[in-house]
């Protein structure tokens, strides 16, 4: 493991997630610097200066060509700029889980 991806790995807590730009769909943890309880929350990270959300673990599916094979990265530093929208990740299980909790009438 490369030091700039322990260094981030050490000094941050860490949220899987999928952040989809015009043209990439992004699967992998990003990590928050630690300032801080409140300093932890994405929407507290999001409107700062920072210019950057550092992620580990990445896989890259391009939406442009359609390509469904993803491409893996240990390390990448997305642009804020370039997100469209950010979802926590969640498994089978837990998206099952959060559609019953839900309580809406038309989903069973």
């Amino acid at each position: 493991m490369s030091d700039a991806i322990h260094s981030v790995k050490a000094t941050a807590d860490v949220l899987r997630a999928i952040i989809v730009t015009r043209f990439f769909n992004l699967e992998g943890n990003i990590h928050f610097p630690r300032l801080g309880k409140e300093g932890r929350r994405l929407s507290n990270m999001l409107n700062t200066d920072r210019k950057f959300i550092a992620m580990t673990d990445v896989q890259i599916i391009n939406r442009v060509n359609g390509t469904r094979d993803p491409k893996t990265y240990p390390f990448i530093q997305i642009n804020i700029e370039a997100i469209e929208f950010i979802q926590p990740y969640m498994d089978a299980t837990e998206a099952a889980r959060e559609v019953k909790e839900s309580g809406h009438p038309n989903i069973s």
